[in-house]
C-alpha cells in the first residue's frame, strides 16, 4: 500500500535552499508515495514581507494553518514532513507540529537553517526554552550534515535525528568541463548577497586579483540577504573599479542558472554560516573546481586539496592565493571538476535520497495512529 504524505514547505516564487530541495525530492517522491504538498510563503509576499509581523503576513500564516487542518481532515495522511528554517519562520511552524501531535499524526521536522542552533544555544530565554520543548516534539528531525546532528543532538534523542545531505537531480545537470579552454577564467558566485556568505570578502580578493594583470572574471548570482546589502556591493564595486571584472547577474534559475554554471571553471563560496548550500552541489555536479569555507555540511562533500579548497572565512589573502591557483591551473581545474562530478553521481543523487526517506516514513508510520 502506497503511504500518504502531507508536506509543508515554500510555495511557488520563493528563491532559496529549502526550495530547492522541496523542487528535487517532490516529482520523484510522487512516484513513490501519495503526496499533497501544502505551501507557506509564496514569492513575492514572501520577498517583501518575510519575518515581519504586518497585517498581510497574519492572514497569510491563518490561511496556511486552515489549510493544514482541512488537509487532516480530508487527506488523512500517515506522516507529515515540514520543511523548517529558523527565527520568525520557525516559530510560525511550530503550529504544525502542535496540531500534528494533538492528532496524534507521526511528524518529521526537517531542519535546513544555517542557524538554526542560535534559537537554543543563545542567552536562556522564553524562545529558546520553547524551541527545546517543540524540538523533542518531533517523532524524526532531518538535518542536512552530520555536523548538525551533531549540534541538534544537545536537545532531541540522537536515535531520533537522522543525516539526510541535500540532494540535485544529477540528470538535470551536464557537467561543463570539457569545454574549459586555455583563457578561461571565470569564476561564479551563487547565493544570497550579504555579509553571511562572504560575498564582500569576495570582492576585496577579486581587486587584489585584478592587480596581477590576469585576465579573470566573476559572475555574481543571487538576491540580496537583507535590504540595501546589493546596493552596498555595487558601490564597493565601483570604489575597487572592478566594472570589467566582477558583475551582478540577479536572482537565477532553470536554463539561465544551467548556462552560467556550463561557462565557469571556478565556483567560489566564502561563507561564513551554512548548513549544505544547494549551490555548492549543483556546482559539483556542473564539473567546477570550488573554493569555499569549512562551514556547515561542506567539509562532508568537499576535502581540501582533493575537490577544491576550504578557507577560513574572512581569510581574504588566502581566498586570493586559492583562486588565483585555479585561474592559473586549468589542469587542476579539470581534475578537481571531474572529481566532484564524480562525487555527485555517487553521493547527491535524488533518487536514493528520495529511497531513503521513504524507508524513514515507513518507519514511522506505525508509531502512531491518527485519531
Amino acid at each position: 500500500m502506497t503511504i500518504k504524505v502531507l508536506m509543508i514547505g515554500p510555495g511557488e516564487g520563493v528563491v532559496g535552499g529549502i526550495k530547492s530541495v522541496a523542487d528535487t525530492i517532490v516529482p520523484v517522491l510522487k512516484h513513490q508515495t501519495e503526496l499533497l504538498y501544502i505551501p507557506t510563503t509564496q514569492g513575492r509576499l514572501h520577498r517583501i514581507e518575510a519575518g515581519k509581523i504586518s497585517r498581510q503576513n497574519i492572514a497569510s500564516v491563518a490561511s496556511q494553518y486552515q489549510r493544514f487542518v482541512i488537509s487532516l481532515r480530508q487527506f488523512r495522511p500517515q506522516v507529515i514532513h515540514l520543511h523548517t528554517s529558523q527565527r520568525n519562520g520557525w516559530l510560525k511552524d511550530t503550529f504544525f507540529i502542535h496540531v500534528a501531535k494533538a492528532f496524534r499524526y507521526p511528524i518529521i521536522v526537517h531542519v535546513h537553517a544555517a542557524d538554526f542552533d542560535q534559537l537554543y544555544q543563545s542567552r536562556p530565554g522564553p524562545e529558546q526554552h520553547y524551541t527545546r520543548i517543540v524540538m523533542r516534539r518531533a517523532n524524526a528531525v532531518v538535518t542536512v550534515s552530520e555536523q548538525w546532528r551533531q549540534r541538534l543532538a544537545n536537545i532531541v534523542p540522537v536515535e531520533r535525528i537522522f543525516t539526510f545531505r541535500n540532494c540535485i537531480g544529477i540528470d538535470n545537470i551536464e557537467p561543463g568541463y570539457s569545454q574549459l579552454s586555455g583563457n578561461k577564467t571565470k569564476a561564479l558566485f551563487l547565493g544570497s548577497i550579504g555579509p553571511r556568505k562572504g560575498v564582500f570578502d569576495l570582492i576585496e580578493a577579486m581587486s587584489h586579483l585584478k592587480k596581477t594583470k590576469r585576465s579573470v572574471s566573476l559572475s555574481i548570482a543571487g538576491y540580496e540577504e537583507r535590504a540595501g546589502e546589493l546596493d552596498r556591493a555595487r558601490f564597493r564595486l565601483e570604489e575597487l573599479n572592478l566594472r570589467d571584472t566582477c558583475r551582478f547577474v540577479g536572482t537565477v534559475q532553470g536554463e539561465r542558472k544551467k548556462q552560467l554554471l556550463s561557462e565557469s571553471s571556478v565556483f567560489v563560496l566564502p561563507s561564513y554560516n551554512e548548513g549544505l548550500p544547494i549551490a555548492l552541489l549543483e556546482a559539483m555536479a556542473a564539473g567546477l573546481a570550488v573554493v569555499t569555507t569549512p562551514v556547515g555540511g561542506i567539509p562532508e562533500v568537499i576535502k581540501d586539496g582533493y575537490n577544491g579548497f576550504l578557507v577560513t572565512p574572512g581569510d581574504v589573502g588566502t581566498l586570493v592565493e586559492k583562486l588565483d591557483l585555479l585561474f592559473n591551473d586549468q589542469g587542476l581545474c579539470l581534475v578537481m571538476g571531474q572529481r566532484n562530478r564524480q562525487i555527485a553521481e555517487q553521493e547527491l543523487d535524488v533518487k536514493p535520497y528520495v529511497k531513503r526517506l521513504v524507508a524513514l516514513y515507513e518507519s514511522l508510520t506505525n508509531e502512531l495512529s491518527p485519531v
